[in-house]
């Protein structure tokens, strides 16, 4: 016989519309039908930053056809020693999880909101009456749970207190211990952009400049060098491709995948400032974050200590021990003039002239050399480079977009695959053997062979937590490999670089080596390349 414990009778939005004027706020109203969450349902989760008349954030689950809602005034901590209030609010609904905007000035909640993170959950730990454990748990005032969102993972509780009044009660969010609990991190000045949109706060209050999302524009991969004064060339840098939108009083960096890199790399942000200190127009530029060696590029192994890194401490810590730099290749926004469809040789000028008095370590100006792509392909191939980029000097920026304007030139057999499963360690190894790598063809993602080699081991342990949170029951290959070693199969969602010999004719890759992961590129764009300048070994 089912106990009632809670005072509330069900999940209702009356609470929710009677608070809101839908002629007015571009909120839903609620008013679709959703299914049931039964025991196979995926449950939703979301976290929204609300600028309101005080910051806050507000933490959703879904509880059958509604958002059950907390606002919690610091946000979530992935400190386990830190107990954050949240205070339980009027249930939203569903719909509410794809809003991001602002709510006019005078309506409740009046602000600016942002998707902060989304993703599902589960109970804790999971189980087969899962919406009625769930339900079990709230009602006692003990609700626990496991995230698998973009930025929030693992364990986590809400523990309900005596305080509060009977419809506002107050709850404390708490992370549990897990391998996802980070000591004395700050996830939430980490990371200050939406998930969704990539945009801040202030851009998407409109208050901001430049205030526009731009895609990079990107390259088609070529096999011979292109000739005559109509082409530019320059290094293909071994990093993470960047946007960088500069202001007075802020500046983000922005992945290919609308990541937020902005908290991991503080020296390069303190780098930009100048660009628009005394009164100087906001910009947008387009460049590489690599890691430096002895002042001097490096390749994108190197770079591997920043990106898993999140605690501020440590952050800082390798902003000095292990510094990056921002390579800037191309202009895009110059204050108020938008610059997508000047020709190249426009827009270098205009670089040259904004960014030359403020070079750096943190900031640095690309090389480009007109007319003799052959010599800069010597020099890549001698001084270890992955390669060139061939730019028409007449070409536009044309954002999100491959065309022949752009043709990238490859001196090594390396690209991005996406993970598929692992296998289990043999020996002495620790964590996971090898990684099973794929790359999507007309939907389908293909397998491509394995790597155990390239790791050490705090790259095995990170790899193996990351992909432990993603395993799945079967194989996501359109052809199942069938390895020597037990494997566990994984959501297709984790990107890493790879370097190798060849593809055989097999279309397997020959002695495949692990260089990095990539949170940089979406899984989905990743396609097997064709064969560029490389040279091939012989045997």
């Amino acid at each position: 016989m089912a106990r009632t414990r809670s005072k509330r009778s069900g999940p209702s939005l009356e609470r929710y519309r009677a608070k809101r004027d839908f002629s007015r706020t571009a909120e839903p109203p609620g008013d679709k039908v959703t299914a049931q969450g039964g025991a196979a349902s995926t449950l939703s989760f979301v976290v929204q930053k609300h600028a309101a008349s005080h910051l806050h954030f507000d933490f959703r689950l879904q509880f059958g056809n509604v958002m059950k809602s907390w606002a919690v005034p610091k946000g979530p901590s992935t400190d386990p020693a830190v107990k954050r209030l949240a205070m339980e609010v009027e249930d939203h609904p569903i719909e509410y999880n794809s809003f991001e905007g602002t709510i006019p000035e005078g309506q409740y909640g009046g602000g600016t909101v942002m998707l902060w993170d989304r993703g599902t959950f589960t109970s804790d730990p999971p189980r087969d009456d899962e919406p009625e454990a769930l339900q079990r748990g709230y009602a006692d005032g003990d609700l626990k749970f496991i995230l698998h969102g973009e930025r929030l993972h693992g364990s986590w509780v809400l523990v309900r207190t005596r305080r509060g009044a009977p419809d506002r009660a107050q709850w404390l969010l708490i992370k549990h211990n897990d391998k996802n609990a980070e000591s004395g991190s700050d996830v939430v000045s980490e990371f200050t952009t939406s998930v969704a949109t990539g945009r801040s706060m202030e851009q998407i209050a409109g208050h901001d400049e430049p205030n526009e999302s731009i895609s990079p524009m990107l390259a088609r991969v070529a096999a011979s060098v292109p000739s005559g004064d109509d082409w530019t060339f320059e290094p293909k840098y071994d990093g993470i491709r960047i946007l960088a939108y500069v202001a007075p009083g802020a500046v983000r960096l922005v992945s290919r995948n609308d990541r937020d890199k902005t908290g991991q790399f503080p020296e390069i942000v303190a780098a930009l400032r100048p660009l628009v200190s005394r009164g100087r127009k906001s910009l947008v530029l387009d460049g590489e974050i690599v890691a430096l060696s002895h002042d001097a590029p490096a390749r994108f192994q190197q770079l591997q200590s920043r990106v898993h890194v999140s605690h501020r401490g440590e952050i800082e810590r390798l902003s000095h021990e292990a510094p990056a730099a921002l390579i800037v290749f191309d202009l895009l926004v110059d204050g108020e003039e938008v610059l997508l469809d000047e020709p190249w040789t426009t827009r270098r000028k205009r670089l040259e002239r904004r960014v030359k008095r403020h070079v750096s370590s943190g900031l640095r100006l690309g090389e480009s050399e007109a007319g003799d792509g052959p010599r800069m392909l010597r020099s890549a191939r001698r001084d270890g480079w992955e390669g060139i980029i061939a730019k028409r000097v007449d070409s536009a920026y044309e954002p999100g977009m491959r065309t022949g304007a752009w043709r990238k030139l490859k001196v090594e057999f390396s690209q991005e695959f996406v993970v598929g499963g692992y296998t289990e360690p043999r020996r002495s190894r620790e964590h996971l053997g090898a990684l099973l790598l794929g790359y999507f063809k007309d939907g389908r993602l293909v397998y491509a062979g394995h790597t155990g080699t390239g790791f050490d081991r705090s790259e095995l342990a990170a790899l193996h937590a990351r992909l432990a949170r993603l395993e799945r029951a079967t194989s996501p290959f359109s052809t199942a490999p069938k390895p020597n070693e037990r494997v566990h199969w994984v959501r297709p969602s984790t990107v890493v670089e790879v370097k190798f010999d060849e593809w055989t004719k097999d279309g397997l890759l020959r002695q495949p080596v692990y260089l990095g992961l990539r949170d940089d590129k979406s899984a989905r764009t990743v396609t097997r390349e064709p064969a560029s300048v490389q040279r091939r070994r012989s045997r």
